[in-house]
């Protein structure tokens, strides 16, 4: 099975912590026997990227060499159909569906308008792959039997508990005082830095020694020490598909407290040491509070067990061999 992945969203020199989970996907299907080949657009410099892109896919109609095409983001997904032969997968990742909010929590004009288009791509993809229950619900109602609920796996032999001096050792911080993790952008609005520096500010009131590190900018081979060095993950977006760095915690068994985005109630559900609030200063604070009890949060390794990268690989493979043996039956009843 021969698969082109079309993707805005893949690790370079000069983003290397862009679309790392788009890379650790493709690493895995070829664990599986898939054979991948990546098409990558350099959408962030410009979005006449995407227009070269599609050029160059319909150029391959002539002699395509791949089975099928597996486009990631709704971006690419609109650039990805251009290879008329070939069916078309389209993995969804959170905004491209869902929209973009403002610092307000608004959704910007913008991304409604793509999220609308980006929805009505799946009318002409033999399949879609939803990060969660609440992005599939927002494809028209006509298509969602095609659709596939199927969040991003996460590596268990990278993300796992080491001990914490072991790793604030190695990366220069202080054995003493607790940390919450903010793994994010501060500088992206939906990821309402400002809400998790007032939780801290809160939660310091009452504990002196807590501090919120930010771990953007620290180079994504540090991502595991950060989750085993910290006390706590503490996520305040706004909006999202399946937050990656949330099943990244729970691997590396890291208190979470979350806002309530995304899959993240279901991942953590029932699970000791994390938390889904609203997105209030105090009810977030209080979970942190109860978050700090415990050192380690050995429950959410186990429930984030089956979100191994390798057990989502398969989930992803069973998706090509379905749409291609849908297509081979097409053309059998044609012929």
């Amino acid at each position: 099975m021969r698969v082109l992945f079309v993707t805005a969203m893949w690790p370079n020199e000069e983003r290397p912590w862009h679309g790392t989970f788009v890379k650790s996907q493709a690493e895995s299907l070829e664990r599986q026997g898939v054979d991948v080949d990546v098409l990558t657009i350099r959408g962030y410099a410009g979005r006449t990227a995407y227009a070269r892109a599609a050029a160059s896919l319909a150029a391959l109609n002539a002699r395509p060499s791949h089975d099928l095409v597996h486009a990631h983001y709704g971006h690419a997904g609109v650039a990805a159909r251009a290879l008329l032969r070939r069916p078309l997968v389209v993995s969804y990742c959170g905004d491209d569906l869902l929209g973009t909010r403002t610092r307000d929590g608004d959704l910007t004009a913008r991304s409604r308008l793509e999220a609308a288009v980006f929805s009505r791509l799946a009318h002409v993809a033999a399949a879609t792959i939803t990060k969660s229950a609440e992005m599939a619900a927002a494809l028209p109602e006509n298509v969602r039997a095609r659709n596939h609920v199927i969040p991003n796996g996460v590596d268990l032999e990278r993300f796992k508990p080491v001990p914490r001096d072991m790793a604030r050792e190695r990366l220069g911080w202080s054995r003493e005082g607790r940390v919450l993790l903010f793994l994010a952008n501060p500088d992206v609005a939906t990821k309402n830095y400002s809400l998790a520096a007032a939780v801290a500010a809160r939660v310091a009131v009452r504990h002196p020694d807590v501090e919120l590190r930010v771990g953007w900018g620290h180079p994504p081979e540090d991502v595991p020490l950060l989750l085993s060095a910290s006390n706590v993950l503490l996520f305040t977006s706004q909006s999202e598909g399946s937050p990656n760095v949330v099943k990244e915690a729970m691997a590396a068994e890291l208190p979470v407290v979350s806002t309530q985005v995304g899959d993240v109630e279901e991942r953590v559900r029932g699970v000791a040491g994390c938390f889904v609030r609203p997105p209030a200063v105090e009810e977030l604070a209080g979970a942190v509070l109860s978050a700090l009890e415990y050192d380690r949060a050995p429950e959410a390794r186990a429930a984030v067990a089956a979100l191994s990268i390798d057990a989502v690989a398969t989930r992803i493979r069973g998706v090509y061999t379905a749409v291609l043996a849908h297509q081979a039956h097409q053309i059998e009843a044609i012929a």
